[in-house]
């Protein structure tokens, strides 16, 4: 990982703090930690650019009441975090009002500060512009069919307002949105993969391509990719631009291992796990809710798409109640069968709405998007 792409944290240790307890919990993490007493805040942030701010008191008094007025003075958009024992009902209001975006209690958790940390820094990264990662539990489940008519659906839904969408591919072994859709580009991004800092929003407008539909298409094939020495910084790179362009962008994530997919996962606003209706598929979903959850926590939006259900009058070999013990309170959908609609998009490079509006599988991921309230982080954080 490259020092660009770290985030930058102030830690700013207050009167009879222990120096090591913060700094030492986020040791082994990707984070850029600069440590200094409280007593030093005006001149560090004058003299240097940060992302956070983390201000590690054991009593809030005047010092540490002036630490969040000095940051605040400095730069009113830089966000803090405040670790302390557990405080009373007027200091956290006092808190409030110096707009600390999360208090960790202590003792220290690792997993929550590291959490709130990445949080905090989406949200100020990326604003009210909105990502949507879908994730495919095994090869061959159908997570490009899906993320693409989820780009095309919210295309629609916000046609009126003029919102601009994304449909950004990350499985760069194959660029498989860009042949679904019949768009393959012609672009190289090994021109691009020796110099990562050539990544600006004009340099990917040139790259985009607009489907007729209205969204914005980014796919791009380079097996190579993962592998290469820039890659994991190339990616974040696009990814940033990317998003900050659109107000909504769907991220199509491939199933296998990549240095950078820890840290997509932990800068989206929704996650949609696809899986098939069989044993060793659902096994493979129920590791990636984990390990998402492990990233974001309990109550982030996470659901499981079981995609390609066939309805049999016999009814299915796993059923909802064993579904529901497997996902406990993960929430989890039914895509149907439509092999007539998709073969015949997947010939055309249509989404499948485009060969039937009224398909049983654009319906149910209609009522998916509905069911989320997708649409509605746009309320959220706008």
């Amino acid at each position: 990982m490259t020092e660009t792409t770290k985030t930058r944290i102030l830690l700013v240790n207050g009167a009879d703090t222990h120096p090591g307890d913060v700094k030492g919990a986020l040791e082994s993490t990707e984070f850029l930690i600069e440590a200094i007493d409280h007593r030093d805040v005006e001149k560090t942030l004058e003299d240097g650019t940060f992302d956070l701010v983390i201000l590690d008191f054991s009593a809030l008094n005047d010092d540490e009441v002036q630490v969040l007025t000095s940051v605040q003075g400095n730069d009113s958009n830089l966000p803090i975090i405040t670790v302390s024992p557990t405080l009373n009902a007027e200091e956290t209001r006092l808190l409030f009002r110096h707009k600390v975006q999360d208090w960790i209690n202590k003792p220290l958790e690792k997993d929550v500060l590291v959490a709130a940390i990445k949080a905090v820094v989406q949200t100020k990264r990326f604003g009210r512009h909105k990502v949507h990662a879908v994730l495919s539990a095994v090869g061959g489940a159908g997570a490009t069919t899906v993320a693409v008519s989820l780009a095309d659906i919210l295309q629609q839904q916000f046609r009126k307002q003029k919102k601009s969408i994304a449909l950004f591919d990350l499985d760069f072994s194959t660029g498989n949105c860009s042949y679904v859709l019949n768009m393959p580009s012609t672009f190289n991004l090994g021109s691009v993969v020796g110099s990562p800092r050539r990544i600006d929003a004009e340099f990917m407008r040139v790259l985009r391509q607009p489907h007729e539909n209205g969204f914005f298409l980014y796919s791009f094939k380079r097996p190579d990719l993962n592998t290469e020495l820039n890659g994991y910084e190339l990616v974040l790179r696009m990814l940033d631009t990317v998003v900050m362009e659109h107000d909504h962008t769907v991220l199509d994530i491939p199933y296998y291992e990549t240095d950078w997919r820890d840290d997509v996962l932990s800068a989206v606003n929704t996650c949609s796990i696809v899986s098939e209706l069989n044993l060793p598929s659902l096994k493979h979903a129920l590791e990636m809710v984990a390990r998402v959850k492990a990233l974001r926590g309990d109550d982030f939006p996470i659901s499981v798409l079981i995609n390609k259900r066939n309805r049999s009058i016999f009814g299915s070999r796993i059923g909802n109640s064993k579904l529901k013990e497997l996902f406990e309170d993960t929430p989890f959908y039914y895509l149907p069968v439509e092999n007539d609609v998709l073969g015949e998009a997947l010939d055309r490079g249509l989404v499948p709405a485009d060969v039937r509006s009224g398909n049983a599988f654009t319906k149910r991921l209609r009522k998916y998007v509905k069911a989320i309230e997708l649409p509605k982080t746009e309320v959220a954080t706008g």
